[in-house]
């Protein structure tokens, strides 16, 4: 059944409804009947960068004041994922890394359906110990033998794509297509060959792989330049260099690889507290975005599932919740959306929001919160709760202007993902009371915020049919506000 955002609009902020927004939860979430206790999921709502790391970190902490251990598990993307979380008073950008990492007590697990790429992991683990004045992680970090590799041949194959224009147009450069494009194309190289007996023979076929598809496109594998996580271009190398890579990485990452699939069963049949942290998000889905603007890999909460061979089943979790930004939605690539803001404001949103990609250093388009395309994603992606960022970007002058509705010739119609289609719509706008988001830095509690905040979060939870969970208030960890 549809939902009707202006009657919520008028139930809201004419009848003064809070449909109990304005209260904490009613019984514990993470102890649901019929749910795997103190489990949580954490999708992206929306497009991207929505801050789901900052709110699996803070989860994982939580749990961790009640637990002496906490499995986090990231089961999809790699190095094209970006999450910067507060570590005291430094911040740290994560990647490859779950952001459990930086907690004692945590057995942080890189699972089968991610696409690792070697030497930036290591880059990654380096910039940790940094961080932490040269200390390991506190974390136990765990590799899955068989999660995917994603090497400097894909990320050439990716760029040479580009230069031709003939696909690639919105991707990110770290080759995360062509490494899961090989698992469809049947020949996929994982963690666990890099071990083999025989893995420099393995590389070595396919890196020639690699070197006839670039060659078909007039160019030399060993001259490509591909991008590293410090910035930093390489050439790929002769065959010889691209091994030689690889075996020094290879070296590093020997400690944190093993057989995974045994720790997963028997984690989910005990009471050890359990996070699974998504990358990116359900609107770049292959299933549910639009091209080209998608991404490669399982985006939704099913893609936890399959990655650990079904011994966790993702409808059984206690929470499966959306992160969405509160107030405005960011977005990178090609796409063309329909609320895009208009540049004032977007450029004060983005310098306040600090909106440039954790990856890429991108600037990010801004745009107005649209119901019809969230509403969607949050049916198609399952969704029951709702996490809030972001909500202390707003200005006390400034109403915050939602979509509610598409019209094409005058006639309402609702959201689809198609580029061609959302070319063709219209935006119906309402303009909603804003509050002081500076004010907002030191809420605690929900009886801290403002009616207006309040009023917001509950039209935003009716409309998109998932109950509130948290909501940040601030780019520290204390800065957050709990509904359970």
């Amino acid at each position: 059944m549809a939902v009707n955002f202006q009657e919520i609009y008028r139930a809201v902020y004419q009848q003064g409804q809070l449909f109990g927004h304005d209260q904490k939860l009613a019984g514990n979430p993470f102890t649901a009947e019929g749910r795997r206790a103190n489990s949580i999921a954490v999708v992206g709502g929306a497009l991207g960068d929505e801050g789901k790391g900052r709110v699996t970190d803070e989860l994982t902490m939580l749990f961790l004041k009640e637990h002496q251990s906490v499995f986090h598990y990231r089961d999809n993307g790699g190095a094209n994922a970006g999450h910067t979380i507060a570590f005291g008073d430094k911040k740290i950008a994560l990647h490859q890394l779950g952001s459990g990492v930086l907690q004692k007590g945590c057995t942080v697990v890189l699972g089968k359906e991610m696409v690792i790429h070697p030497q930036d992991l290591v880059l990654e683990i380096k910039e940790v110990e940094k961080v932490l004045d040269g200390q390991p992680m506190p974390a136990t970090l765990l590799i899955d033998e068989m999660a995917l590799l994603c090497l400097d041949t894909h990320r050439a194959f990716e760029a040479v794509l580009k230069m031709k224009a003939t696909g690639s147009k919105a991707a990110t450069g770290r080759g995360i297509s062509p490494a899961y494009a090989d698992v469809i194309y049947r020949n996929p190289l994982r963690i666990r060959d890099l071990f083999a007996a025989d893995w420099q023979e393995r590389v070595a076929a396919h890196y020639n792989h690699y070197q006839l598809l670039v060659s078909g496109f007039g160019f030399e594998l060993a001259s490509v330049q591909v991008p590293r996580l410090d910035g930093n271009a390489v050439e790929v190398g002769d065959v010889a260099t691209f091994t030689d890579a690889l075996a020094q990485a290879k070296q590093v990452l020997l400690p944190f690889v093993r057989e995974v699939q045994s720790l997963i069963e028997q984690t989910w049949n005990s009471a050890i507290p359990m996070v699974f942290e998504k990358a990116q998000a359900l609107g770049i889905d292959t299933r549910y975005g639009v091209y080209p603007d998608v991404t490669a890999s399982n985006c939704g909460f099913d893609g936890i599932t399959s990655s650990t061979e079904g011994a966790v089943d993702d409808r059984l979790l206690a929470v499966r919740a959306a992160t969405i930004k509160a107030t405005y939605t960011s977005s990178v690539g090609t796409r063309i959306l329909p609320t895009m803001m208009e540049e004032t404001l977007a450029k004060r949103i983005r310098e306040d929001a600090h909106e440039y990609g954790a990856t890429t250093k991108r600037p990010r388009d801004i745009a107005y919160i649209d119901l019809p395309m969230l509403s969607y994603l949050f049916r198609v992606g399952r969704v029951e709760y709702l996490t809030l960022t972001h909500l202390d970007i707003a200005y006390p002058e400034v109403p915050i202007k939602v979509c509610v509705a598409y019209e094409i010739d005058g006639q309402e119609v609702g959201y689809r993902p198609d580029q061609e289609y959302l070319s063709r719509v219209k935006p119906v706008y309402v303009e909603l009371p804003s509050f002081d988001g500076n004010k907002l830095a030191t809420a605690k509690s929900i009886a801290d915020l403002p009616k207006e905040a309040l009023q917001y979060v509950a039209f935003l939870s009716e409309s998109l049919q998932a109950k509130p969970f948290l909501i940040s208030v601030g780019p520290k960890r204390e800065q957050t506000i709990k509904y359970y």
